[in-house]
């Protein structure tokens, strides 16, 4: 994925706009207008602080947590506020201003973060972290349960914690404590300056009261700005009535301004300067916010950050940077900003269901099949596997050797540039709810967005060798950019890193290198620059695997030992992909977590009660697999050829070992595979494939 400063982060010297109370009027009976206006009316008092010490001279620490794990949230409090520390507790309903959680992340020294499953699952509690990385907290790391890690943009902040903990059943003990001493006293000179920060126990209820008129207009898509953004709004609600979008674009400066949030499908909001200080701007926003409407923001202002409630919430979130019509429309590769924010709206638009509802059909299959089981069983309940997962180690990738590129023959590299016309994007890993898929990837490509020309024409190269490879401009990048990239790290076997400086200098490509590295992720490394200085950590988590020098495209061109570089490269990733285990993401609810593991131990007990061995190993990529597994191998789709003019290559991909990695997803098999000739043709392939 591409790396560049992050979109969000608040600057330290503007103002602090006070939190204004909402008085509500609409058409509606007012019964709903009582019922809708406690969601509106935010009362700006954050929780209770601990008060043993002076907030001038101490470390200032939030807590972060879901309700469920509340409790444990209070300990650490209690306990940090003995030694002198300030702390207060963020959860997903306290407080509820936006203003006060914004500014309580902003305040705070070192934000600690009480990791559950229900905390990965809750938007509320997700934007506080989102925000935290934003502007730049150190993060404390505590896993609350033991046999759950996290993925996706929590997963990938974690792994960049300062410290991780685990809890076990001492709970919040003596040396927890210490640890968290330790690690907040490190962050020492880190302290704030002051500025765009307001001491939260002074955060007042704002005596001044707005008037924001909702009215029952419906419509699909509302676009809200004020008078800034107001061109750029009118844009875009020409291009969206141009495609039958069914739009409105209300102006929230307007004197007379009403608002349809309650009733549109998608909130457009036009971020600027106006925007964020304009109450009615955040009232309408909060709405938003609290009905759960896709939220999707569209950047107006040149060279301007949120600073102050508006960047918590749009924390991680896909800008669309549209200024002028000629910024709307330039070509973007095959694309343009209009057009990806016309499709990510079609993609809002589309019901959304919640994670029970997507769950409930795979739970009644699992369910049917644990009776299954339970029939054939002569006990119940199975013998059950410990699924305790140590979140604070690393997973560690499989290393294998890569044999030294040869080629006696000729073996020439041409590069297609591919057009619009013909490209294949990589396949999404987002569905189209904009949610998680696991697709099977080679590899994701990570690198500094200073690099990005370069990059795509290694991606072409790649294309025309059947390398399953993703990299953001073609990856259905959608909604929360952090979960997108951790969700191609997850979903990758090998990391190719385009290395330079400015990559090891960015705060976004370390998060995207440190997840890969948490993640037990196989690296190819290409050298963009000479004498790139990296830390230590970065440069042993590369140790051993393959690293290349590429200051230009023709490097990419040069052969090694007869093989063009490209191709040496390429094989490279093969090797490793497809030594690399498939990994499993536990991205569901515990109820469903419980099914899938009863289920696999209910399997267990079937095979050893028939005193046979569940898994066999694949006669075509030595992988562990049983008959209920589902893909994870590859075959190639066409045949090998060569050997007496031209160096020898499967024609499919180029790979000149008679035995080596597939390019086509397949079944594996324990069949055994024959290498065969056709006469005809002089070609070779595997039977069975």
């Amino acid at each position: 994925m591409g790396c560049g400063a992050s979109n969000n982060v608040a600057a330290d010297d503007s103002q602090h706009v006070p939190n204004a109370s909402v008085k509500s009027t609409s058409s509606r009976s007012l019964q709903e207008d009582q019922r809708k206006q406690q969601t509106t009316e935010r009362v700006s008092a954050a929780p209770q602080a601990s008060t043993t010490a002076s907030t001038s001279n101490t470390m200032n620490i939030l807590i972060s947590c879901h309700t469920n794990q509340q409790q444990i949230a209070e300990q650490i409090k209690n306990n940090l506020s003995k030694l002198r520390f300030t702390c207060y507790i963020i959860n997903e309903t306290t407080p509820e201003s936006i203003v006060a959680r914004a500014n309580l992340i902003r305040w705070c020294n070192v934000f600690i973060v009480n990791i559950s499953r229900m905390y990965q699952q809750t938007a509320f509690c997700m934007e506080t972290i989102n925000y935290a990385k934003d502007v730049r907290k150190p993060v404390i790391a505590i896993y609350a349960e033991s046999n759950f890690q996290p993925y996706g943009a929590l997963g990938a902040i974690s792994a960049s914690a300062i410290q991780s903990i685990v809890l076990t059943n001492d709970g919040v003990s003596e040396n927890i404590i210490a640890q968290l001493s330790n690690a907040i006293s490190s962050q020492e000179n880190k302290k704030n300056t002051g500025k765009n920060v307001t001491d939260p126990g002074k955060i007042k209820t704002d005596n001044n009261s707005v008037n924001l008129i909702y009215n029952d207009k419906p419509c699909t898509v509302l676009i809200c700005t004020t008078d800034e953004g107001l061109p750029v709004a009118k844009l875009i609600y020409n291009e969206f009535s141009a495609k039958n979008l069914n739009a409105l674009v209300e102006n929230l400066s307007d004197a007379n301004a009403t608002c349809s949030v309650r009733q549109c499908i998608v909130f457009i909001p036009i971020l600027s300067a106006g925007f964020e200080k304009k109450p009615a701007c955040r009232i309408a926003f909060e709405e938003a916010r609290q009905l759960q409407i896709p939220i999707i923001p569209v950047m107006s202002a040149i060279d301007w950050k949120p600073q102050d409630w508006l960047g918590i919430t749009v924390a991680g979130a896909t800008y669309f940077r549209i200024y002028t019509q000629v910024s709307a429309y330039k070509p973007l590769y095959d694309s343009n900003r209009m057009t990806d924010l016309r499709v990510a709206v079609e993609i809002a638009c589309q019901p959304r269901p919640s994670q029970a509802e997507r769950e409930q059909t795979e739970m009644k299959i699992l369910k049917e099949k644990i009776e299954e089981c339970k029939n054939k069983l002569q006990t119940w309940p199975p013998s059950r596997k410990v699924r305790t997962i140590n979140s604070t180690t690393d997973r560690q990738p499989v290393r294998v050797a890569i044999a030294e590129p040869n080629a006696t023959l000729a073996f020439n590299h041409i590069h297609h540039t591919i057009t619009r016309m013909d490209i294949k994007a990589p396949p999404p890993i987002l569905d189209e709810y904009g949610l998680p898929k696991r697709v099977q990837l080679d590899c994701m490509i990570s690198y500094q967005w200073d690099n990005q020309i370069f990059v795509r024409t290694v991606y072409e190269d790649m294309l025309m060798r059947e390398v399953k490879a993703w990299f953001d401009i073609y990856g259905s990048m959608q909604g929360n950019t952090n979960d997108a990239m951790a969700t191609g790290v997850e979903c990758a076997k090998v990391m190719l890193v385009f290395l330079s400086k400015p990559y090891v200098e960015s705060t976004n490509c370390q998060l995207e290198f440190r997840y890969a590295v948490k993640r037990g992720k196989a690296f190819v490394i290409i050298r963009t620059q000479p004498n790139i200085q990296m830390e230590q950590w970065m440069t042993e988590a590369i140790q051993g695997f393959p690293q290349y020098n590429a200051f230009s495209y023709d490097y990419l061109e040069k052969p090694i030992n007869g093989v063009p570089t490209i191709d040496v490269i390429v094989q490279a990733i093969r090797t490793l992909a497809q030594a690399q285990p498939t990994e499993t993401i536990d991205d569901c609810s515990a109820e469903l977590f419980e099914l899938r593991s009863l289920l696999d131990d209910a399997r267990d007990a079937l095979y050893n009660d028939a005193g046979q061995t569940r898994y066999k190993t694949c006669t075509r990529c030595n992988q562990q697999f049983d008959e209920f597994t589902k893909g994870g191998c590859k075959k190639h789709r066409a045949y090998y050829m060569g050997g007496t003019i031209l160096e020898g290559r499967w024609v499919c991909c180029r790979q000149q070992a008679t035995d080596s990695p597939g390019c086509e997803p397949c079944d594996h098999t324990d069949a055994v595979r024959v290498y065969t000739q056709n006469p005809d043709y002089g070609t070779w392939t595997w039977e069975p494939a």
